[in-house]
């Protein structure tokens, strides 16, 4: 390869937008049903409320019953996170530590409903050597799953991040463990009505270090009300699910499915109670899940290019600014990110980040944009939108997103005026 060639070639290789993608987006929770007779009832509940992934349950299973989960995931067409003990029994130091983790992969790797490995929640920085060693080989020999390991918010202290700073602790955990899936837990609601003045910053951090680690990211948010934490209604999780989108989120997973029973936190309902009943919350995860699986099918195609806020910005966030093709001439407040479609074209979700009120807001396009498609999370659909002297107003509910594809002004139409929208390419 010529020297030009070669050094324009590893150019675009370390442009943010050629990272890899995600290679599904994941929809799932914490906490899964309880191991019982009735298990092939409760993960066909779980499907019908358009999860795509189930979790392990909260007091865990014995391989007996993973094996059980395991066939009523396969017959509802779900995808499965297990646990097994053996995974993190032995160390690297161990002579028996490959023994150990094959034993475990030829229990499971060959399984249809197998989806990954359930390694940790919210580990200390001492903890990822071993993190790192196990999950580095199950992605070596079996690199279709996914080791599953989540890692605290910013708001948890020094001490139990084991680092001098929150950043620090994700970059020394991608550094060394090396993740399938950057995942982190972050309640931003809060029961006094407000929410965590940290919680952008801490996007803002994930985003910053999935990008230069290039690795997907996932989010988990609050479900189930519990010490300072109320009990989301459905603005409260659509805020929280489309913030992390617009960031450029590919995983989303409510805490929790099953409501818990520690005895000790006082834990409201979850989207299924204690007695195996619907709660409000079933319906609601129900519709907002079926929006999501249409929107995942783009979202994993898409790399994060800039985010921006309208006034006032939150802490370590970036306001919006000329760079931007998007402008907003009125309304507000919004969270606008832009990302790069693995395709060429460039896209945008704008999402009201009020968690309490509608929003008008009045877009202006700069003139390199000559027109706008809207996905449709109903159906799927990029329909066209009028834009009037470069402008256009959009309304949104609380925590509503809007996804549109930016079309250059020199594009022709992609189809006849008659037809009225196109269905996206996956």
């Amino acid at each position: 390869m010529p020297v030009l060639l070669r050094t324009l070639f590893l150019l675009l290789l370390s442009l943010p937008w050629m990272t890899a993608h995600a290679n599904e987006f994941i929809l799932s929770y914490w906490c899964g049903p309880p191991p019982g007779p009735d298990m092939n009832a409760r993960y066909a509940e779980v499907a019908e409320c358009h999860f795509n992934y189930a979790m392990i349950p909260c007091n865990g299973s014995t391989p007996e019953q993973t094996k059980a989960i395991l066939e009523a995931c396969q017959k509802h067409g779900l995808k499965y996170i297990l646990y097994d003990a053996r995974l993190m029994a032995k160390g690297p130091q161990d002579p028996a530590f490959t023994t150990n983790l094959d034993a475990v992969l030829k229990d499971y790797a060959g399984h249809p409903a197998t989806g990954g490995y359930f390694l940790g929640d919210e580990p200390g920085a001492g903890a990822f050597p071993m993190l790192g060693a196990v999950n580095q080989y199950l992605l070596k020999h079996d690199p279709q799953h996914l080791p599953f390991i989540n890692l605290y918010p910013n708001y948890a202290p020094l001490w139990a991040l084991g680092t001098s700073n929150y950043e620090e602790h994700v970059e020394k955990y991608l550094d060394i463990v090396k993740p399938k899936l950057l995942s982190f837990d972050h309640y931003a609601i809060l029961d006094n009505g407000t929410e965590r003045p940290e919680y952008f910053d801490n996007l803002e951090i994930i985003r910053r270090q999935a990008l230069k680690h290039n690795v997907p990211f996932g989010d988990i948010f609050l479900m189930t009300p519990h010490g300072s934490y109320p009990n989301p209604g459905e603005a409260d999780l659509r805020w929280q699910a489309n913030t992390a989108l617009a960031y450029g989120a590919t995983a989303l997973l409510y805490f929790t499915y099953w409501t818990p029973n520690d005895g000790t936190t006082g834990f409201g309902n979850g989207i299924i109670d204690l007695k195996g009943n619907r709660t409000p919350h079933f319906e609601m995860a129900k519709k907002l899940n079926a929006e999501f699986l249409i929107l995942g099918k783009t979202l994993i195609k898409l790399t994060s290019s800039a985010v921006y806020h309208t006034s006032p910005v939150p802490s370590g966030c970036k306001e919006l600014n000329t760079n931007s093709p998007i402008q907003v001439s009125k309304g507000g407040p919004l969270v606008i990110g832009l990302f790069h479609h693995e395709d060429g074209s460039s896209w945008a979700m704008v999402v009201n980040r009020s968690v309490h009120k509608p929003v008008t807001s009045t877009l202006r396009f700069n003139e390199k944009i000559g027109g706008l498609r809207r996905l449709n999370p109903k159906d799927g659909r990029l329909a066209s939108v009028k834009l009037r002297q470069h402008e256009v107003t959009v309304q949104l509910l609380a925590g509503e997103a809007a996804l549109f594809k930016l079309m250059p002004s020199n594009t022709k139409r992609l189809h006849s005026p008659k037809a009225g929208a196109e269905m996206v390419r996956n």
